[in-house]
């Protein structure tokens, strides 16, 4: 008999390489699900900031994985940035920026919008960029799904 929601006796392991891999996998779809609609005017913003901060914490949690670091289940990305410092791992470019992505979370996308609205062309980018360091760090270690088209619109 399957075990309650929550009470796994097989519960999935939150590192590895096999862990590193799947959150890579996850990330793309977010990745590839900002970059089609992120120049559409009508699509709201909440839920362009939902995707690029979800496919940036999926890379950085694949790169704790990938080198054995345990991390709490949060989408604090400060937190999660803090961790490679502690590891001793080299952060992506523009990594003082990717904490404003933070408060596009999924806890966000159930409480009102905050005044700010993000910067798309800087999603864009630090998604990029994210993505480009977490290979850096993965060396190529996995057959990762290829980049989305981010001229896509």
């Amino acid at each position: 008999m399957p075990c309650p929601r929550g009470n796994s006796l097989a519960a999935e392991p939150r590192s590895g390489d096999d862990h590193a891999q799947l959150l890579m996998e996850k990330a793309a779809g977010d990745e590839k699900i900002l970059f089609r609609l992120i120049d559409e005017d009508d699509i709201p913003d909440d839920g362009l900031g939902f995707h690029a901060q979800q496919a940036v914490e999926k890379m950085i949690k694949a790169v704790l994985a990938h080198n054995e670091v345990s991390y709490e289940r949060t989408h604090n990305l400060a937190y999660l940035l803090n961790l490679l410092d502690e590891a001793g791992i080299p952060k992506p470019d523009q990594a003082d920026d990717l904490p404003n992505l933070s408060p596009w979370a999924a806890e966000l996308r159930y409480s009102r919008r905050p005044e700010d609205v993000p910067d798309r062309p800087e999603m864009r980018t630090l998604v990029e960029q994210t993505k480009t360091w977490a290979e850096s760090q993965l060396k190529g270690d996995y057959d990762l799904p290829s980049r989305p088209d981010s001229s896509a619109g």
